[in-house]
């Protein structure tokens, strides 16, 4: 029990280190090609912090765990919306951009429902269906680093990304080699991280007799979302608003159609019925953030609204656990 505690307080330690790499180089990126900052959390930080969901769905529907991978989603998506968003509002009023009400958000809600719709037709996300939330997930990066790069062109004003870019280059262009550095070595930092706090935290949960449902939806589902909530929460701090969004939509999106889909490939998952209602409730928590953007200041998520998110993540919690 002590060595477990050990290596989670390890893990933790590991996923701090690895989501400021993350985050620096993704800034670097985004600045070197004049992409917004938003789209560098849609795109490279989403699917970097998205990797643990995506090792441990392939490791949990390989072992015949269905309950874990399906869980594990649904309860990373409530996490990322509920907990993160949430933590980010408290810490720094979020912005959220025309971007992400009209085009991330709809997305969203839209693969919370084909992932429904496929999961629902047989009771199982078969291999093909997998090849669908994949292409489907291939379409969405196209389409947002096709936005991303138009609104950099069309940017003329873009002095902070360039300040931003000319100080963490010592006034130069930043480096992609070495932005792109900082991101592989997050990445892998968060990678192990999650792995250290999720298999420890989840040998604790077994031995006080929860069941594989609950500890998908809770251990599973905070550990493999940590990267987001230390990446995040420091984008916050930092007063990077755009990727602290960035993050937690283009997850979402990463979980229900990358992290579901590959799965899919190397074996069909079935499907338990139970998850349409938490389907349905990462929809409508989706939806409730184009509402805050017209309650208070408008297009921008405020620490009440933020503390509403972290109340409603932890009801939900405890429904989970006493249903």
């Amino acid at each position: 029990m002590l060595l477990s505690l050990l290596a989670i307080v390890v893990g933790f330690g590991l996923l701090v280190g690895g989501a400021n790499l993350l985050v620096d180089g993704a800034c670097r990126l985004a600045a070197r090609f004049g992409m917004p900052e938003r789209v560098a959390g849609l795109t490279v930080v989403a699917i970097g912090t998205s990797l643990p969901e995506l090792v441990v769905s392939i490791t949990s529907a390989a072992a015949g765990h269905a309950d874990m991978a399906f869980g594990n989603v649904v309860g990373s998506c409530l996490a990322n919306l509920l907990l993160i968003l949430g933590l980010s509002a408290v810490i720094a009023p979020v912005a959220l951009s025309r971007g992400t009400i009209r085009f991330e958000i709809p997305v969203g809600v839209a693969a919370c429902a084909l992932l429904a719709l496929l999961a629902n037709t047989g009771g199982e996300v078969t291999q093909l269906e997998g090849v669908v939330l994949l292409a489907a997930f291939a379409a969405f990066l196209v389409r947002t680093t096709q936005m991303g790069l138009k609104e950099g062109a069309d940017e003329k004003d873009a002095g902070s990304r360039e300040g931003a870019g000319e100080q963490a280059a010592g006034g130069r262009r930043p480096s992609v080699a070495w932005a792109l550095w900082l991101v592989v070595v997050g990445a892998v930092m968060l990678k192990v991280g999650a792995d250290l706090v999720v298999d420890n935290a989840t040998l604790v949960a077994t031995a006080a007799g929860i069941s594989e449902r609950v500890i998908g939806i809770t251990v599973v589902a905070l550990g493999t979302c940590l990267p987001e909530l230390v990446t995040s929460v420091v984008a916050a701090l930092r007063g990077n608003s755009d990727i602290a969004v960035g993050n937690v939509t283009g997850s979402n999106i990463a979980n229900l159609l990358l992290v579901m889909g590959g799965p899919a490939l190397f074996s069909s998952i079935p499907y338990d019925a139970a998850y349409n209602l938490d389907l349905a409730l990462v929809a409508v928590f989706s939806l409730a953030l184009v509402g805050f953007c017209y309650v208070g200041r408008h297009h921008e998520m405020s620490r009440v609204n933020g503390v509403i998110f972290v109340v409603l993540y932890a009801a939900y919690i405890a429904a989970s656990v006493l249903r």
